[in-house]
């Protein structure tokens, strides 16, 4: 039988899409949805060293897709809105206090009456 060279094969195995093969016997190095990694498990022994099937060679090599990287901008707002946001915020803090003050008043009112101008006794009139 013709030595299989070296490079990616469907997995015998059929837990992942691709598994290495060295030229001599599998690896535990493998592939599926386009990420490589490590088997965990190994394979059996008879296994190892069956040569993979002529015709499941990798259509193309898979290979660790690099991460994508996303720049995130943020578009600086007119100096106009913020003025405009602090303005009412210290009017809203103004306003706030002066309720609280004026609910926060003395509720005592002055309930003393003052005492008459003149201190006369109320004259009688005659007939009743």
């Amino acid at each position: 039988m013709a030595q299989m060279p070296a490079g990616w094969y469907t997995d015998p195995t059929g837990q992942y899409s691709y598994r290495y093969w060295t030229g001599a016997q599998w690896s535990n190095q493998v592939s599926s949805g386009g990420s490589t990694g490590t088997d965990p498990n190994p394979m059996d022994p008879d296994a190892v060293a069956a040569p993979p099937a002529p015709g499941t060679a990798a259509p193309m090599p898979p290979q660790q897709q690099p991460a994508t990287t996303v720049q995130v901008t943020q578009k600086r707002g007119s100096a106009f809105g913020t003025i405009v946001g602090v303005i009412l915020a210290i009017i809203a803090i103004v306003v706030l206090i002066a309720i609280l003050m004026n609910l926060s008043g003395d509720d005592t009112t002055d309930t003393t009456v003052a005492p008459p101008a003149s201190t006369e006794a109320p004259t009688t009139t005659a007939g009743g």
